[in-house]
């Protein structure tokens, strides 16, 4: 699964800073995480690879590392799961003591890229037929960054809509034909909603807060944007996010504040067998292809279906949906002393056998630009060609690849709330975002010439 964000990786960290918090934090082996001798008795070559997963996804990924070590004798990878990666990545570089191979999730990209805090991988990739071309077209985009290639994608996560068919089929929806327009989305909701009397909503056919992870991308259902990369500027005002952030306002409006907000409560979190969607008590849910493994592990009787996420009425193209890229991926920190090795460690990674058994546990698609056939019809995700599709379209977009990220979402998350709150419209909104996202990406710029500035380059 690709939720819970953490804070991501804004500017650079000097050495002086890095010591300063690993003093104030008063435990340097809890931020840098577990270290040993670089080389073990048998003469290998020791690599840490720090990464996010644990649980089912984590044994997924350990079982890869131990295929690596031993598919050759020369390189012994260990495998560290770590909570707050990006952030305790972030001071290791600064300190001088990084992990060999880090992984982090796409949006971690541009920031440490701007930064120079990992390697560009381009010609250390080479030689092993790793590029960008290898991946969907959709899934290409997250790899790169002003031209260059930086990470390579571990799994390969998009985002749709799963709904609910034998309540579809209880309201004399057809099951068969999922909302594939806003206004056809707003409709089905509508019929699917159940009210029971004084205590209001005891089912929602859609929710804009479940799971509420995505709050700050609904613009790009409507055609919009947040961002341009070529003139460093910030679109939040666009348009089409007004429209996207008017409707979002139009559940409270429609259906209530308080009773919206009353079924919300009821959801338990993700991964729960109490999930909303698992319990029947909201019938369509936007999520990513991991879901799936929840539903198969508490309600796999569950009769759901996959589609893409519906879009504005007139950007309806059944051959290029429009949905989020949101990817895992690899990096090499600046500053390893074998970057060579991690690199064969990555590549491994990139075979396609081997991406297809990691993202058949993690229930995602493959990244790669064609996935085998025993992929896609032995996959315990029902929907999984419809993940697949979106990650091929054109349409596909990936969080804004500026390094002020962080701040833009901040700013779209009072945005999110003031409409849904009814405490402004989306326009006056999403204006003051601008304003703020703008400032932070100016000041980010100039930061940025600065140390090119105290670099020499």
């Amino acid at each position: 699964m690709t939720g819970g964000r953490s804070r991501p990786f804004e500017g650079s960290l000097t050495r002086r800073a890095a010591v300063g918090t690993m003093a104030a934090a008063g435990a340097g082996f809890v931020l840098f995480g577990p270290r040993g001798r670089a080389q073990r008795t048998d003469g290998r070559l020791v690599l840490d690879y720090w990464e996010k997963w644990t649980s089912h996804e984590g044994a997924a990924m350990q079982r890869v590392v131990d295929e690596f070590n031993t598919s050759q004798n020369r390189i012994f990878v260990r495998y560290f799961a770590m909570a707050g990666i990006d952030e305790k990545t972030q001071i290791a570089i600064a300190g001088g003591s990084p992990p060999d191979i880090v992984g982090l999730w796409n949006y971690n990209l541009p920031a440490f890229a701007a930064s120079n805090a990992i390697l560009p991988l381009d010609d250390l990739a080479a030689p092993h037929g790793v590029s960008p071309s290898m991946y969907a077209q959709g899934v290409r985009q997250v790899v790169e960054f002003r031209g260059r290639m930086w990470a390579a994608v571990n799994t390969g996560g998009t985002l749709a809509l799963y709904y609910n068919r034998a309540q579809f089929r209880e309201v004399g929806l057809n099951p068969d034909q999922p909302p594939r327009t806003i206004s056809e989305l707003d409709e089905a909701s509508r019929r699917l909603n159940v009210t029971e009397g004084r205590a209001g909503l005891a089912r929602v056919g859609f929710h804009p807060r479940e799971p509420g992870w995505w709050g700050s991308l609904w613009g790009y259902q409507f055609g919009g944007s947040l961002y341009d990369e070529q003139t460093d500027t910030a679109t939040v005002d666009h348009a089409r996010n007004v429209a996207a952030y008017d409707w979002i306002g139009s559940f409270t409006r429609r259906f209530g504040l308080k009773e919206m907000n009353d079924i919300r409560s009821a959801f338990a979190s993700y991964d729960s067998p109490l999930n909303g969607f698992l319990t029947g008590k909201v019938s369509m849910v936007l999520q990513g292809p991991w879901l799936a493994n929840v539903i198969n592990a508490y309600n796999p009787g569950l009769d759901y279906a996959v589609a893409p996420f519906p879009v504005a009425d007139d950007l309806f193209d059944a051959s290029a949906p429009i949905g989020l890229i949101d990817t895992d991926i690899l990096v090499i920190p600046r500053g390893v002393k074998n970057p060579e090795a991690s690199m064969e460690f990555i590549a491994f990674t990139q075979r396609q056998e081997i991406v297809e058994r990691l993202a058949t546990v993690h229930c995602k698609g493959s990244p790669l630009a064609a996935s085998s056939e025993a992929f896609r019809t032995t996959h315990p995700n029902r929907g999984i060609e419809v993940f697949e599709a979106i990650g091929r379209s054109p349409r596909s977009y990936r969080v804004p690849p500026t390094r002020t990220w962080q701040k833009m979402r901040d700013e779209l998350a009072v945005v999110f709330d003031d409409v849904w709150n009814q405490t402004s419209t989306a326009a006056p909104a999403l204006t003051r975002a601008q304003r703020r996202a703008q400032q932070a990406i100016d000041l980010a710029a100039q930061q940025e010439q600065r140390r090119a500035v105290e670099r020499g380059a």
